[in-house]
């Protein structure tokens, strides 16, 4: 299974994108796989700083942030040496590949849990703190959850198509050097590859001989969103809990409909949102169907098990999200799995680099999972303000650190 993960990870940095998911840029907590194709950004500039110079870092809560990068370091520590993390220029030379985090991700193995000052003293005496340039954008997406049926039932006649059998994928560097990192995706018509079904075909039955349905819902609403927060929590009939994340794409580009919805005056620019939009498409049916399959991007599903219980589905790096302490950024800046500090002025956060947010540029963006249901979706949407980032980055040689309490 880790090697079907490594080789997921090699195969998905190639094109630029780790299989993440894409913000819808009018939300602020909503996120949408990545059309194929795009070019990496570039990278962006890196001060070291003090650590205990970070705002509010001495009240932090460090040994949440400690837990989940433990979480991180078990998919890492099985991936190949070699293995490319993320991160370009000065990430990349000291968190850019796998085998990097090995001695650091040992360190933490031996903090007692539960004990601040240890964890504490851990960061402090392990890693470098560099500030990422430039003011960031910190908003917050979530993992709904949405009544499902894992057959068809009345009042159940939604489909979620997981991948389809026929759908290629073709590198087009491979073809010609030039084309670098892009990516096609599409299906083969009488040996010709052509772009593969758009969102309307799909909904119109299109692949139903070529892909099973990995869950039914009531809404297309419901199925239409959690297709943009790529990965939702479904409660069945019998109450049961299961889940579902991401498994690619039609490769079709991504249309934000929240764009669309202002452009048509059907909300006013500064009330859009993933319950403004929810709310609107919900009552208005005949518009909804026509404003959904403007987007022609379709996002496939799996079913994904042993997601622990007070966690979100896993992210870009196979780690079951933690809500406030999982954070989806542009991995061209900062590695996966590198704790990141989070400054705003509403709080100052330490995470860890678990999932992507390929809308940000570099330091523009970063995302904070708020966790899954009604009261992520409130504190995702209250999540919305200017701040910065601190990236933690492994040193070679670990600082002498002493704290009552850390032995």
């Amino acid at each position: 299974m880790m090697l079907n993960l490594a080789d997921r990870l090699l195969r998905l940095w190639r094109i630029g994108v780790l299989g993440a998911l894409l913000p819808l840029l009018l939300s602020g907590c909503v996120i949408q796989p990545p059309a194929t194709g795009a070019s990496l950004p570039r990278s962006v500039g890196l001060h070291q700083v003090s650590l205990k110079s970070l705002p509010g870092w001495e009240t932090a809560s460090v040994e949440t942030g400690l837990a989940t990068f433990l979480r991180s370091c078990a998919v890492i520590q099985v991936l190949p040496e070699d293995q490319t993390l993320g991160g370009r220029g000065l990430a990349a030379s000291l968190g850019g590949k796998a085998g990097q985090w090995r001695p650091v991700c040992a360190a933490a193995r031996a903090v007692p849990p539960g004990n601040a000052r240890a964890a504490r003293a851990f960061f402090e005496a392990h890693f470098t703190v560099y500030a990422v340039s430039g003011v960031t954008r910190i908003t917050g997406y979530f993992e709904p959850l949405y009544p499902g049926s894992e057959i068809r039932l009345p009042g159940y006649t939604v489909p979620i198509y997981g991948k389809p059998r026929n759908i290629v994928r073709a590198d087009l560097g491979a073809f010609k050097p030039s084309l670098g990192k892009q990516e096609v995706v599409g299906r083969l018509r009488y040996g010709v590859l052509v772009p593969y079904y758009s969102r309307a075909q799909i909904n119109e039955g299109a692949i139903i001989r070529d892909a099973s349905v990995v869950a039914w819902l009531r809404n297309p609403v419901d199925a239409y969103m959690a297709q943009l927060q790529g990965s939702a929590r479904l409660r069945l009939p019998d109450g049961t809990l299961i889940d579902i994340g991401f498994d690619g794409t039609n490769g079709r580009a991504y249309t934000p409909i929240g764009k669309l919805m202002v452009q048509k005056r059907y909300l006013p620019a500064d009330d859009v949102s993933i319950d403004s939009i929810a709310a609107w498409l919900r009552t208005h049916p005949e518009e909804a169907a026509g404003l959904m399959d403007a987007n022609k991007n379709y996002v496939f599903m799996k079913r994904i098990s042993g997601v622990p219980t007070g966690f979100g589905a896993p992210g870009a790096l196979g780690v079951p999200l933690t809500p406030t302490a999982s954070v989806a950024v542009d991995p061209a800046a900062i590695p996966l799995g590198a704790p990141v500090f989070v400054s705003t002025r509403k709080a100052d956060t330490l995470a860890v680099a678990q999932d992507i947010d390929v809308s940000a540029h570099g330091s523009s963006g970063a995302q904070i999972f708020c966790g899954v249901g009604r009261d992520a979706r409130r504190l995702a949407a209250a999540t919305h303000a200017d701040g910065h980032m601190f990236v933690f980055l492994p040193r070679s040689t670990p600082t002498v650190v002493t704290a009552e309490g850390a032995s």
